[in-house]
């Protein structure tokens, strides 16, 4: 059998770092958010056990170092000695860039190999064996809106965030590691918030009124992170990007660990015209979209021919 799946990229809504941990860890809570936006992971069945992995992007680790084959050794590890594949990644998310590409592919082996090898594992056992793999990967395993707390391992799914068009913007030449944005934080001058628990409130509150307009702003308005203004700090331009986006009217935030900065709007047009002129500048500009409920899977073939 040959399967396609679809991994997509993450943004957050709100970031809030609580306190750093004895194990080196910050404790966090945060609400994240797939975007249509993805990645895209083929599987085939091999004989004997074996693995096979491959990547259309040369500049990512085509070896034991790539999360998307650390994930299916894993899994094939504990569950599944004697299953192999073939696995080839097609890499669209850019790198480092605080949109959980890696963490994501990961959680597509996880799930892709767990259909392919039919394992039949449920979620939360697919969702511990991520959780050692990083920590944005237990997410990826439920997607679509949810709150994630501990260093990221903990989730709890939430009501669908109305449907918005986000617009991305990653500052030229810029990446980001996120050991080295948390490394720099200064928890001293990390306000206390409750952005987050707001956050989920209203998304009960609006529950089943995605077509309701209104709610964006009041959304837009409990953007927070607390790793902004370290990522401001060890790149300067992602500030100006914001700001950018900030005088046109738009919502913005930096998404995770950065440096890419997204907006929101109900406006299509609006945000194409914001992006071609930043794209003008030689920055990175991606034009997305909120993910619609969940089909991961984009294709699927049998040895018989059949879809």
């Amino acid at each position: 059998m040959r399967l396609g799946l679809k991994s997509f990229a993450k943004i957050n809504f709100t970031l809030e770092v609580l306190y750093r941990r004895d194990d080196g860890f910050h404790e966090l809570k945060t609400i994240l958010q797939e975007l249509e936006y993805h990645d895209t992971l083929y599987f085939e069945e091999l004989p004997e056990g074996k693995i096979e992995f491959s990547c259309s992007d040369r500049a990512l680790p085509q070896g034991k170092d790539n999360l998307a084959l650390q994930a299916a050794l894993l899994l094939q590890s504990r569950y599944a000695p004697q299953k192999g594949a073939r696995i080839h990644l097609v890499k669209r998310i850019p790198i480092a860039a605080g949109l959980g590409g890696g963490s994501s592919n990961a959680a597509a082996a996880l799930k892709g190999l767990n259909h392919l090898w039919n394992l039949s594992l449920p979620k939360n056992i697919l969702k511990e064996l991520g959780a050692g793999l990083g920590s944005d990967v237990p997410f990826f395993i439920y997607g679509e809106t949810a709150l994630a707390e501990g260093r990221g391992e903990q989730i709890k799914t939430l009501s669908s965030f109305p449907p918005a068009k986000v617009l991305l913007i990653l500052p030229r030449g810029k990446a980001l590691s996120a050991s080295k944005v948390y490394h720099a934080l200064d928890m001293d001058i990390v306000p206390k918030r409750t952005n987050t628990d707001n956050f989920v409130a209203l998304l009960q509150k609006t529950r089943g009124l995605n077509s309701c307009k209104s709610s964006l702003k009041e959304f837009c308005d409990l953007f927070c992170n607390d790793l902004e203004e370290t990522v401001f700090a060890l790149e300067e331009d992602v500030l100006g990007i914001k700001k950018r986006l900030l005088d046109k009217g738009l919502a913005a935030l930096v998404s995770g660990s950065g440096p890419t900065v997204f907006a929101l709007s109900h406006s299509e047009n609006f945000l194409r015209d914001v992006g071609k002129e930043l794209l003008a500048e030689g920055h990175r500009v991606i034009l997305t979209e909120t993910v619609s409920p969940e089909k991961y899977i984009i294709e699927e073939k049998h040895k018989d021919g059949d879809a």
